[in-house]
């Protein structure tokens, strides 16, 4: 549980992150590119494969562009999930109370959730305000309204949708409430992932809370949206105990997979019909073939949580206005299509303006107009918890 909650507030928040492994792809600076003058900015990040691949891609676009490649050279450190080595929050708290300066920690790429698990270890003003008048690209971003402080520029939104097998599903939920009924409408065919290992269903549990809650409270990290609202709480999980004898079931117990894999590999093999999940990891397996191509995406109302992927820059990064031109190239047009014909990363700019892309039709069917964002801080380790406490043991 505790792997999980350290996922959680890092979007999926906090894993390892190794010196050996950070040279997941160093990069040369473009030719004719003057390397001893060129600073090297250095983005450290974590999670899937594919995310570590998208910023690997865009950063060879951006050395290979001279319109940049002059003003700074990219170079990536990345750990994939799921390795046991330092975690990138106690790396950075070992750099900030041995008093170091000008470390090659340039910029964190972090869901914006983890940002609060960072500075519980270091300090209030660890990530420095960030001068958006110094990155021009970012007037193209279109959820400037969803953006907590001044620290943090995002650069790809991640979002939870319903993936339903549309041969055995003609008519899917449009609504959390029709959905809840189509769950106990056929038992057995529905499955969440265990919130502990798995962002997706993390979610489903989340939105069933907030959607009880005020609009505001999906805004907040104030922890009376816990303490004075117990009531909603209680409905939430009594809901989830509830809808439990309902869900998929191996040798006559109820199962929450393991991990956003897990219950996609049910919604594959077709021993489920649906399950929340995030629509690049669906798009990703319908184009490398592993998901059927019945397969569909459907958005709820209310919809399931969002967040967005950004950039913070520690006030311990050796070159601060080097990054300011890094994080420019990566709100740029070409760097966003790039995001998204490698890993099908959800766009933060006018996707009418994006060319070139692989699937646009897929684009055009998963497009978050609006993104329902979430940025709950520490409670959402509340909400693990809870659920291990009283969800979980219903299946044993």
């Amino acid at each position: 549980m505790n792997r999980f909650i350290q996922k959680a507030l890092c979007a999926v928040a906090a894993c390892a992150l190794a010196l050996s492994l950070s040279a997941c792809g160093s990069t040369s600076p473009a030719t004719g590119a003057a390397s001893a003058d060129v600073p090297t900015v250095t983005i450290w990040g974590y999670g899937g494969q594919e995310v570590r691949e998208a910023l690997q891609a865009v950063a060879d676009a951006h050395n290979a562009d001279p319109a940049y490649n002059t003003k700074a050279r990219v170079e990536i450190q990345f750990v994939v999930s799921g390795t046991s080595e330092q975690s990138l929050p106690d790396r950075l708290a070992a750099a900030y109370q041995a008093g170091e300066t000008d470390t090659d920690f340039d910029i964190i790429a972090l869901d914006d959730s983890g940002i609060s698990a960072i500075l519980a270890q270091t300090s209030e003003d660890f990530f420095i305000p960030i001068d958006t008048s110094k990155i021009p690209n970012y007037e193209n971003v279109v959820f400037k309204d969803n953006i907590v402080g001044d620290t943090f520029i995002p650069y790809r939104g991640t979002a939870v949708m319903l993936a339903y097998n549309s041969e055995t599903v003609e008519n899917p939920p449009a609504t959390a409430d029709e959905l809840y009924q189509w769950i106990k409408d056929n038992p057995g065919r529905f499955a969440y992932c265990d919130p502990s290992t798995g962002g997706s269903g993390y979610t489903f549990v989340t939105t069933a809370i907030y959607n009880q809650l005020p609009d505001e409270a999906r805004m907040s990290p104030d922890t009376k949206w816990e303490t004075e609202h117990t009531a909603e709480w209680d409905n939430a999980f009594a809901l989830m105990a509830e809808l439990h004898p309902y869900l998929y079931q191996t040798a006559g117990k109820v199962q929450y997979p393991m991990k956003n894999a897990g219950s996609l590999d049910l919604l594959a093999t077709k021993q489920i019909d649906m399950t929340p999940a995030f629509v690049n990891m669906v798009l990703s397996q319908k184009n490398m073939g592993t998901m059927p191509e019945s397969i569909k995406l459907q958005p709820i109302e209310p919809a399931f949580s969002g967040a967005l992927a950004g950039f913070c820059i520690p006030k311990i990064a050796k070159d601060q206005e080097a990054a300011l031109s890094v994080i420019d190239y990566y709100l740029s047009y070409e760097a966003q299509a790039i995001g998204w014909n490698t890993m099908y990363a959800s766009p933060v700019v006018d996707t009418a303006k994006l060319e070139n892309l692989d699937h646009a039709d897929w684009l055009e069917e998963t497009n978050m107009d609006e993104l329902r964002y979430f940025s709950i801080g520490m409670i959402q380790k509340d909400i693990v918890v809870r659920w291990a406490e009283e969800i979980a043991p219903l299946a044993q």
